[in-house]
């Protein structure tokens, strides 16, 4: 798993993951629909612009809605983010192109007591983009017991 860093401070996850695929091929992840669905959950409506919204349905009902505010394709991408029951928070990504591949700095804002709770959730989800981008798509039936295993370790490397 190219999992590089992971960070926590004032109310921001910040994860880097590397990507042995162009910028273009991981932004895909974001702007088309089939790739999308593969790691984050069924798209229901993607514009991928500034002012467009990304809305995805995570099952049983769960819509996460996002206004996009800044897409810079491939460079910088960032987003509202709203889920049932939470509070509103944003998303920020940078892309960095590198001799092997793609730094992506992946931070989510403004998540106060919900920190821990994303931790896992992200390196899950951006687990199953790695492999969407790679062209060897992990089966959605198995997020649930990917995550357990992730949370695991997680929670253990936090204490």
């Amino acid at each position: 798993m190219p999992l590089t860093s992971i960070a926590t401070d004032n109310d921001v996850l910040a994860i880097s993951w590397f990507f042995a695929v162009p910028a273009d091929s991981v932004w895909a992840g974001f702007d088309d629909r089939e790739v999308l669905s593969h790691w984050l959950g069924r798209a229901i409506e993607v514009n991928v612009s500034a002012g467009g919204a990304l809305v995805v349905d995570h099952g049983e009902g769960y819509l996460s809605r996002s206004v996009i505010t800044e897409a810079d394709r491939p460079q910088r991408l960032s987003m509202t983010w709203e889920f049932p029951d939470e509070p509103d928070s944003r998303v920020t990504i940078t892309f960095h192109s590198e001799d092997a591949g793609t730094r992506m700095d992946f931070a989510h804002h403004d998540l106060g007591d919900l920190m821990n709770s994303y931790g896992p959730g992200w390196i899950t989800h951006l687990t199953y983009l790695e492999a969407a981008v790679n062209g060897a798509p992990v089966p959605l039936s198995q997020f649930w017991p990917v995550h357990a295993t992730l949370e695991t370790l997680y929670a253990g490397a936090r204490r």
